[in-house]
């Protein structure tokens, strides 16, 4: 999600994050992000936490692709 949306989104994990919780971000630049991204939704699925078809995994392979999109983009741009 972008930053500007996450941020005044009450449903985002930003905003349900408590007061004392640690939270860890990825940024769009971070060549790891897509990865990462791909190796939590495995991990939430292997845990039973989730299921393959959830919103929260399809949203998750959304942000993942859109990042990938973007260093792409971006790479190509700063030659």
């Amino acid at each position: 999600m972008l930053k500007n949306l996450e941020c005044v989104n009450p449903n985002s994990c930003f905003s349900k994050a408590q007061e004392n919780e640690m939270l860890f971000v990825l940024l769009e630049r971070d060549l790891a992000a897509p990865a990462t991204i791909r190796f939590w939704m495995q991990e939430r699925i292997r845990l039973g936490k989730n299921q393959p078809t959830d919103p929260q995994i399809l949203e998750a392979e959304e942000c993942a692709k859109y990042i990938e999109t973007q260093q792409i983009v971006k790479s190509g741009t700063q030659n």
